[in-house]
């Protein structure tokens, strides 16, 4: 996100320069530069407010999918008994508190400013990596 910011800067950046050295320089008034600056805000804006949905969407589709494995794996702790159970009771308890970790996080970024989504997608990322990696490990030894 931080490059975009950049990349929008430079434009922006390059729009004033390329303003200030055309020949109509009587023709472009403060107000015209003031003008197109709005609009680029604006247009970045709504840029960063779409990517922002977007990851919000494929958070939520993750949240889903991960909470139908953890279904799945609830399903399948009703077939067990004695030392077993509870071991695998036990790694499913210790996964859903991750999940909870991440639906948090999901929430703090649904409310968070633009700057803090930034932070936070990270974070969601790193804890949906996390959430993958024990679900798989989980299927794996029980």
């Amino acid at each position: 996100m931080k490059a975009l910011a950049n990349l929008v800067l430079a434009v922006f950046m390059i729009a004033l320069v390329s303003c200030g050295q055309s020949d109509k320089k009587n023709d472009t008034s403060a107000e015209d530069v003031k003008s197109e600056a709005e609009e680029l805000v604006d247009e970045t804006k709504d840029f960063v407010a779409e990517e922002f949905a977007e990851m919000e969407k494929n958070f939520q589709s993750f949240k889903e999918e991960t909470q139908g494995k953890v279904d799945e794996l609830k399903a399948k702790s009703e077939n067990l008994a004695g030392d077993v159970k509870d071991q695998y009771d036990k790694a499913l308890t210790e996964l859903e508190k991750q999940r909870e970790a991440l639906d948090s996080k999901m929430e703090e970024f649904k409310e968070a400013t633009a700057e803090k989504k930034e932070a936070l997608a990270q974070e969601i990322k790193d804890l949906q990596d996390a959430v993958k990696k024990s679900i798989e490990t989980f299927e794996k030894e029980y």
